[in-house]
């Protein structure tokens, strides 16, 4: 596969008049000076130079600078209906390159086909065309596929999320199970400690009863007592009244 390089047109144009500045500015941006080739670019612009040239320079200069995006938009700046069509084609390719740099296939593309247009033999405009459309294509794959990547991967995740919230959801059915069946132990234990409370209660009432029962039979023993006491007089009485009468038949037999 052949590598194509991208071919700056890095000749700087020179004004008419005044010249002094634009050559300032074309030997500090040749020198990398870029900050010094601004200051003769606007300075040169404050003199009335040619607009589009001081464009088309610093567009150069920046362009080398890296800064592609601002090149770009300082070559759109030196398009000029009356510039020659040489002059046009080389601005459009410079500005299809700072458009590809940036990454900006659709625009480069664009610039390099107005190149062509302008000078149908520029082969270096056509050869990054093609690389231009290469680029794009590829582009849109890489994107494709990420898009596809990312389905696939949002997918695992759904999926991985799905099976963490089941899992979860059996642990919290376990744990509630678990906590229903901890209740209900704990339940039996107070219903099983309230019985064994209660269970002296009743029997408090039982013993006060038996304390009652052995409160009567110690009345009922003194009622004993005294009936008792109360025959035996009579008994010692009858037997004196059977000793009387037989004294008083032997007295009555003498």
């Amino acid at each position: 596969m052949r590598i194509l390089i991208f071919m700056l047109c890095v000749s700087y144009a020179v004004a008419a008049l005044p010249s002094r500045e634009v050559a300032k500015g074309n030997e500090a941006a040749q020198a990398g000076r870029l900050d010094q080739a601004q200051y003769h670019y606007v300075k040169a612009l404050e003199s009335h130079a040619d607009t589009s040239v001081v464009m088309y320079n610093l567009g150069n200069a920046l362009y080398g600078a890296g800064e592609y995006e601002r090149a770009k938009q300082l070559y759109g700046a030196a398009l000029d209906s009356t510039r020659t069509d040489e002059q046009l084609a080389r601005t459009f390719y410079n500005m299809g390159n700072a458009g590809f740099q940036a990454q900006k296939f659709d625009e480069a593309i664009a610039s390099y086909i107005e190149a062509l247009r302008h000078d149908p033999q520029d082969d270096d405009a056509r050869q990054n065309l093609e690389l231009a459309l290469r680029m794009k294509r590829e582009s849109e794959q890489q994107q494709q596929q990420q898009q596809q990547d990312q389905q696939q991967d949002q997918q695992k995740q759904d999926q991985n999320q799905q099976q963490d919230d089941q899992k979860n959801d059996q642990q919290q059915d376990q744990q509630q199970q678990d906590q229903q069946k901890q209740d209900s132990l704990q339940q039996n234990q107070q219903n099983q400690q309230q019985q064994d409370q209660q269970q002296p209660q009743q029997q408090e009432p039982q013993q006060q009863s038996q304390g009652q029962q052995q409160q009567m039979t110690k009345e009922e023993a003194e009622q004993l007592l005294n009936a008792l006491l109360q025959n035996e007089q009579n008994t010692l009485e009858q037997v004196r009244k059977v000793k009387g009468d037989k004294r008083k038949k032997k007295s009555r037999d003498w």
